[in-house]
């Protein structure tokens, strides 16, 4: 956790719109979206194919020169359809950030008490992550009904598994990132019903059957494959992180927004907001959280002037929040759409002439099951 002096630093250049790495307050790190391309028949796929062998689709959100890696897989299986929704497919999300080693995930507070504790708190916010995005992600990801390839008996079950290798603060918003882009690249094959004729014999027919019996005819051509619809309505994750300070001599506490907070950056905030917005600039859920456990220690640096900094923020403040946090996912869709057209045909996750890539690892380990 940064000091006092430390944190002051990072709040007021914060508010001369100058931060410790050269970013303007509204300005998101350059990240680079990892996909890999494939071609078939000389033609170039418009959706990114799977990067990961035994995955529908996946992803990997890089930072260069940061400690950001996140990598994001896409598993689709035929299931039943819940009772509660037997016209509706299913979308999973699970969190593994157990390989991020000792970084500060920044979103719950600080603690200690050896193994089992910081095994615990590891597990809380895993838990966070997912209940998160499972709120403000998960409902508006894809169209549902339209993954229902027999309703009422079987639709497409979309299990997003998202692991955290590295992280530099904003693990929600990277995780995000990271679950959009491996929904996007999700190629999933085209399946048709068998049903049976008037005379008794069986035909294929495509998504809306009438009434089939349990036989499915699944397309083998990946050209024909098409990534879940709606898909390109998935929202991005934008936290806003708030940081207070007094404002000349009279005491009064002033507040700043920041987007994509590094790590030290989380620990001087005040309160954090997660906003989820869509490519169309609707607000899909908004979510509050603490601060980053530096109030007490802030009031101590400006004097013990009771200033009253704490984990909270004015009521007034929430809207100005939403619509800095609409702001900045609109300049991230942006930038993520031009990295991706830069990334065309480029295979950031596997490299042939890398061996001690992610993907090197992985397929080696694949091809021996």
């Amino acid at each position: 956790m940064a000091s006092p002096t430390e944190a002051h630093y990072i709040i007021e250049s914060s508010v001369h719109d100058f931060r410790i790495d050269g970013r303007s307050r509204l300005e998101h790190r350059p990240y680079s979206v990892g996909t890999r391309r494939s071609k078939l028949n000389n033609h170039k796929i418009n959706d990114a194919s799977p990067c990961l062998i035994l995955s529908n689709g996946s992803s990997r959100i890089h930072l260069p020169g940061s400690s950001t890696d996140i990598l994001c897989s896409v598993k689709a299986d035929l299931v039943r359809p819940s009772p509660n929704k037997p016209n509706e497919g299913v979308v999973e999300i699970s969190v593994d950030s157990s390989l991020a080693g000792g970084l500060d995930l920044s979103l719950g507070g600080g603690g200690g008490g050896g193994v089992t504790a910081a095994r615990r708190q590891l597990r809380e916010r895993e838990s966070q992550i997912t209940s998160l995005l499972q709120r403000l992600v998960v409902p508006h990801a894809v169209n549902y009904r339209e993954l229902a390839v027999c309703p009422g008996k079987y639709v497409w079950r979309l299990c997003v598994d998202v692991v955290v290798l590295r992280c530099d603060g904003c693990v929600l918003d990277g995780c995000a990132m990271a679950m959009r882009e491996g929904l996007r690249s999700t190629l999933l094959p085209r399946v048709s019903a068998v049903v049976n004729g008037e005379d008794g014999a069986s035909s294929g027919v495509g998504y809306q059957a009438g009434s089939s019996n349990n036989d499915l005819i699944v397309e083998g051509d990946i050209r024909k494959a098409l990534p879940p619809p709606g898909v390109e309505d998935c929202p991005l994750v934008v936290t806003v992180a708030v940081l207070s300070a007094p404002q000349g001599a009279g005491g009064r506490v002033r507040h700043v927004c920041v987007v994509d907070a590094r790590t030290e950056e989380e620990a001087c905030a005040s309160s954090r907001v997660c906003v989820s917005v869509d490519p169309k600039g609707m607000v899909c859920g908004v979510h509050t959280l603490g601060g980053g456990g530096m109030e007490d220690r802030m009031e101590e640096e400006y004097g013990g002037l009771g200033l009253g900094i704490s984990s909270s923020m004015p009521v007034n403040m929430l809207g100005d929040v939403v619509n800095t946090a609409a702001g900045a996912a609109k300049n991230l869709y942006g930038m993520l759409d031009r990295e991706k057209e830069l990334s065309n045909g480029k295979d950031l996750l596997t490299d042939d002439h890398d061996a001690s890539g992610y993907g090197y690892l992985l397929k080696s380990r694949f091809l021996i099951q």
